[in-house]
């Protein structure tokens, strides 16, 4: 255990007090969006009355980061419910959202997206994801850690021309009960546009899947249903929609 210093050069970190009210968190007035930014709901634990821990952040499957490693470039302090508003524009930035119940999405009104270039992972349940764009990623583009979520909501969103897969499940074990994916655009992504496993209900309408590397749509073991409406896919490498054991 240590004593927590004062606050690490470069770091920016929002406080705020526990309240029942939601509130708006517009980035980056509030924080910076560049390089490695975390949203959660506490960064430290106090183990006696002198002494403060700070909390521990898996950022990759089985790399853990504590909140006063200068892996951070902004460290935000959101509680369940806030809205978390990012200004259109283009941010060179990965995000991680460990907060349960938030809204992350571009400003309203606004007639271009925020846009991230490098990967947005979801590490909380119930979190909604709405207009923003996430391209140009090295990894994958939208990642959500099955082994903490149950329900996630993606909307009008934009995937594009990240490496790996646009938006993908991660983490080896966990159920999710609705991955829901609304009017979003998932375009020339190196691997699968979407993939899925895992999960009772999958629902993707009115999206556009186009030109990745694999399928549009991959569906593994252990989904239990599957609803595609109103979708628009084409030139997937692999195939549209395709099945782990073609079914």
């Amino acid at each position: 255990m240590r004593k927590v210093v004062a606050c690490v050069v470069g770091v920016i970190l929002l406080s705020t007090a526990a309240s029942a009210w939601a509130r708006e968190i517009h980035l980056p007035a509030e924080a910076a969006v560049a390089g490695n930014v975390i949203i959660a709901d506490w960064f430290y634990e106090q183990v006696d009355r002198d002494t403060v821990v700070p909390r521990t952040f898996e950022v990759y499957q089985g790399v853990a980061k504590d909140a006063d490693a200068a892996f951070f470039d902004a460290k935000v302090v959101a509680q369940p419910g806030d809205i978390i508003v990012l200004a259109p524009g283009d941010y060179v930035a990965n995000l991680w959202v460990f907060t349960e119940g938030v809204l992350v999405k571009t400003a309203d009104g606004a007639e271009t997206l925020a846009t991230l270039h490098g990967s947005l992972e979801i590490d909380a349940d119930r979190v909604t994801l709405e207009r923003v764009a996430v391209v140009d990623s090295e990894a994958h583009g939208i990642e959500i850690n099955r082994e903490l979520v149950r329900y996630v909501t993606i909307r009008g969103c934009r995937s594009e021309n990240n490496a790996w897969i646009g938006i993908h499940l991660i983490g080896p074990r966990g159920t999710i009960a609705e991955y829901r994916i609304e009017d979003c655009q998932v375009i020339g992504n190196g691997q699968h546009g979407i993939d899925v496993r895992d999960t009772i209900r999958f629902v993707v309408i009115g999206c556009t899947i186009v030109g990745n590397g694999k399928a549009g749509v991959y569906i593994e073991s252990y989904v239990d249903h599957v609803d595609l409406q109103d979708n628009s896919m084409s030139d997937n490498a692999d195939g549209d929609v395709v099945y782990k054991h073609g079914s």
